[in-house]
């Protein structure tokens, strides 16, 4: 007797994608309705202290003296600060303030929609709008969007810069230049709020100069990108490094500028694997080919062995050279993702929380190769964010966080195909992993 499998019907489907959207956009205002802070750095005594006096500073000062003001903070340049004295009425009030860029924010699940719609055309509407509304689940995003703090604009003009990465004809360029310049701009302004953006504008360059042939198309883009990188150019001079001088001062262990350069982070790079794989794992569910599928393929090849090495050999040199309780428990009180804050919830024993952790570095590099196949676009977009956490100190989850899914999705050469179950799944995901991101802050605030 054959066992018939029950399945959803196509119509139930839909009304399930529906009221699960409505519930995440439903969390989102209670979210705010409720003060969350699933990051820690929320809240009235948060980040958004030094926020507002950098707007305090901007209001009181000229433009270059605002720029050199010795109490100008933060990881990014001014332009979100310009832009919301000049633009943003309700800067001079926080309450107001904070109800303006939680609106604002709501800006960037339409934008992905906008995205996914473009690229995966025969998708369900309702599947896609599904998707998109998953950003509301980023406990980063949601902060970010309740206490009015920085990371969401440089998530908004990156999903932008894809919007026109996607539509644009790269075959005749010069019918969209239009759109070329706008997709130049966008990705240009992301560096500005958030510098880690970088990636972007160097992988939209790389593909203008090497896959058009039309010789003004890439005469207009080099001289368009050299022209909108003058200002921070100007910032790097003038600041001696990357971020504000007081950012500087305060945060000597980052290395904002070449006098740093010795002191390179090799231990994050294991745990930049766990938050990477962290983002990769659920969209394993994503690819064309099944999970076991995967795994065969990945075993079968010969060079599976070199790709395993790697991983194995980090973690004898982290083993043999590197103080995990130094790095871990003496030093750092904050950072290193998802993966580390479990191993302290897990095991007591610093030996095993070690093993642990270590075990989780391989299996992240395991996962990461299992999603990108070795596509080189792809796996030089990850390359570019284990060099970054070479630089940052403290190693945060928000470095990496939105950034990966959407790189994974929108930007990455492997192929994905978007279902009823797969989209359920990275829903169900993201839903336990901002439960107990709350969880965890509400405990140790």
């Amino acid at each position: 007797m054959i066992k018939k499998t029950y399945k959803i019907p196509m119509h139930s489907r839909k009304n399930i994608l529906i009221l699960l959207s409505a519930l995440i956009y439903l969390s989102y205002f209670l979210g705010f309705f409720f003060n969350e802070n699933s990051i820690g750095s929320g809240g009235y005594q948060g980040d958004i202290s030094w926020i507002l006096e950098n707007f305090k500073i901007f209001q009181n000062n000229s433009l270059k003296d605002a720029i050199n003001h010795k109490d100008f903070f933060g990881n990014r340049t001014p332009l979100l600060y310009l832009i919301n004295v000049i633009l943003n009425p309700f800067v001079n009030n926080y309450e107001y303030y904070r109800y303006s860029i939680f609106i604002f924010s709501l800006i960037g699940p339409i934008i992905f929609y906008l995205c996914l719609e473009k690229k995966f055309k025969n998708i369900q509407k309702e599947i896609l709008f599904f998707i998109s509304s998953i950003i509301l689940l980023s406990p980063y995003y949601r902060t970010t969007a309740y206490w009015g703090m920085e990371i969401n604009y440089a998530i908004i003009t990156m999903l932008i810069s894809c919007y026109y990465l996607i539509i644009i004809n790269f075959n005749n360029p010069i019918s969209d230049i239009k759109k070329i310049i706008l997709l130049i701009f966008f990705s240009s302004i992301t560096i500005y709020f958030d510098q880690k953006f970088i990636f972007l504008p160097i992988l939209i360059y790389g593909k203008i100069i090497f896959f058009t042939q039309n010789i003004k198309v890439k005469l207009i883009t080099t001289i368009t990108y050299f022209i909108l990188s003058i200002p921070y150019l100007y910032l790097i001079i003038i600041w001696e490094g990357v971020v504000p001088t007081r950012t500087q001062v305060h945060n000597p262990n980052t290395i904002t500028n070449l006098n740093r350069l010795g002191n390179l982070y090799f231990y994050h790079l294991g745990y930049a694997s766990t938050i990477i794989g962290f983002y990769l794992f659920p969209l394993l569910f994503f690819k064309e080919k099944n999970i076991f599928q995967l795994i065969s393929d990945f075993v079968s090849k010969k060079s599976t062995y070199f790709i395993l090495l790697i991983p194995v050999i980090y973690i004898i040199y982290m083993f043999n050279f590197i103080d995990y309780k130094f790095y871990t428990v003496d030093e750092y009180w904050v950072g290193l993702g998802v993966v580390h804050k479990l191993s302290l919830f897990l095991f007591e024993n610093l030996k095993f929380q070690e093993i642990f952790t270590y075990l989780m570095f391989f299996l992240s590099w395991i996962v990461i190769f299992l999603f990108i196949e070795i596509k080189l676009r792809d796996l030089l977009v990850l390359l570019f964010f284990f060099f970054l956490s070479l630089f940052n100190w403290p190693l945060m989850q928000e470095h990496f966080d939105l950034v990966i899914t959407l790189s994974a999705l929108l930007l990455f050469k492997t192929k994905l195909k978007i279902t009823y179950n797969n989209s359920v799944f990275i829903f169900l995901y993201s839903v336990v992993f901002l439960v107990i991101a709350n969880i965890y802050y509400i405990k140790i605030l």
